[in-house]
């Protein structure tokens, strides 16, 4: 039986959407926003938390497309409605939705979110940057969330920090170290009997993320 009266009831942390230039890189002249493919991820987020809106009863969520600008590299379109209805989602709906504080390096993590944010009225908290403090005080606001739902959107190379901040034990942890090419995982966090348990889920979102996991989330 899962423990909802203590810990938050769901927990999902997904790295930010692709980056221009080389994922194995942080160069900074490659800049702090994401690439198209990344922009695109960020489009199609919202179809994996927010509900049918063919069922009952009926959630009018707004689906986005975006409208692409400038170079190839680097999306500088705006995002505007779809036409396109949104399908059955596999995860629970976020109630909090928090990403990495921005930087002069990156602000790719606010920005793979921000679609999900317009479809669900949700605010963005970017108070907490990736370093061991930030870390902690993120951990500390996420477990007064009791009951409830989070999603977090974060940088690859704390994530790992970050799930074991949450009390996972590094066993459960699918590597040692987050691989640079790999964009489309979510971390799930639940707390069965105060024990802190990891799922990992593939997004499935775009041509080429991994089609291992596909089954839907049991909440």
């Amino acid at each position: 039986m899962k423990n909802y009266t203590q810990y938050p009831r769901f927990v999902m942390i997904i790295r930010h959407g692709e980056k221009p230039g080389d994922p194995n890189t942080d160069k900074k002249e490659d800049g702090p926003n994401l690439s198209i493919l990344g922009s695109a991820r960020a489009t199609a987020l919202p179809s994996l938390f927010t509900p049918d809106p063919t069922v009952t009863p009926r959630h009018d969520y707004k689906q986005l497309t975006c409208k692409l600008t400038g170079a190839e590299s680097k999306f500088t379109g705006k995002y505007k409605l779809s036409d396109i209805p949104l399908g059955q989602s596999r995860f629970p709906q976020p109630d909090f939705l928090f990403a990495t504080a921005r930087s002069h390096h990156s602000n790719r993590p606010f920005e793979t979110i921000t679609p999900l944010a317009h479809a669900l009225d949700l605010p963005i908290n970017q108070k907490f940057d990736n370093h061991s403090s930030g870390i902690e005080e993120l951990k500390n606001k996420v477990l007064k969330k009791a009951g409830k739902v989070v999603l977090i959107c974060w940088h690859h190379s704390t994530i790992l920090k970050l799930t074991k901040a949450f009390g996972v034990p590094k066993c459960e942890f699918p590597f040692s170290k987050w691989p640079g090419t790999i964009f489309d995982l979510i971390f799930c966090i639940t707390w069965d009997s105060g024990q802190a348990n990891l799922r990992v889920f593939n997004e499935q979102l775009l041509y080429g993320d991994t089609t291992a996991t596909s089954t839907p989330v049991d909440v």
